[in-house]
Order: C-alpha cells, then sequence, then structure tokens
C-alpha cells in the first residue's frame, strides 16, 4: 500500500493523471486483495471497472483544469488510513474508509450532476478506487 500510495503522490504533484489512476487503485486492491471472500472480491471488482470510465473523466477534468485541490485531499485520505492501519488501529481505520467512501459518493454525484468539481479534482493532470 505505501508504494502505491507514494507512486499517487508522485503521479499528482507531476500532473500525470493516467499515473494517477493506476496508483489509486492499486492502493485500493493493496487493500481489496486481503479479502478472504472470493466471491465479493470478484463483485468489487466488477463494480470497479463499471465506474471507471466516470472516475478517470473526473480525473482529466480536472487535470485539464489544473485543479488539484480533490487529489490532494485523496492523498490525505489515503496517508491518514495508511497511518491507521499501520499502527494497528482498526476502528480509526474504518472510520477513514467510511469518511474516504462518502467523499468518493459526493465526488460521483458531483461528477453526474455535470458540477465543476467531481471526483477528477483527484489529478491536477488528465486521466479510479478500493
Amino acid at each position: 500500500m505505501r508504494a502505491a500510495l507514494n507512486a499517487q503522490r508522485q503521479a499528482t504533484e507531476e500532473a500525470d493523471a493516467h499515473a494517477a489512476i493506476l496508483a489509486n487503485k492499486a492502493f485500493h486492491f493493496a487493500l481489496l486483495d486481503r479479502c478472504d471472500n472470493h466471491w465479493l472480491l470478484r463483485f468489487v471488482r466488477q463494480l470497479w471497472e463499471a465506474l471507471e470510465p466516470h472516475r478517470a473523466l473526473a480525473y482529466r477534468r480536472s487535470a485539464a483544469r489544473g485543479d488539484r485541490t480533490r487529489a490532494d485531499e485523496i492523498l490525505h485520505e489515503h496517508e491518514e488510513l495508511l497511518a491507521h492501519l499501520e499502527a494497528g488501529d482498526v476502528d480509526a481505520a474504518l472510520r477513514s474508509m467510511a469518511h474516504h467512501r462518502e467523499s468518493g459518493l459526493g465526488d460521483f454525484h458531483r461528477l453526474l450532476a455535470g458540477e465543476s468539481s467531481p471526483v477528477g479534482s483527484q489529478v491536477a493532470p488528465a486521466t479510479e478506487s478500493p
């Protein structure tokens, strides 16, 4: 997870939306791949792939505007989650995950409503999600 987070940070700093999308996915699946429920993991992968075009559009829109506000927020959310996991603080990690899910849901709602600051502000450049 740490390597994926570092890659996401570098991609965001370099305004490389494509690399940021790949690193974001790697971060989420570094956690999700630990799931023992293979049926659930397969379902999550299908959902991720179904939402990927929307996520990529949001990244690219933000990148085109040079807006990395959301990208920095997402990095902070990922850093906070990883810190809780590394500290073994399960309750705090679960709260961080819940907050991250809510933030992502808001991103998608804004994107689908056509608002100007959707998920895509995640990455300064043009280009997820678990």
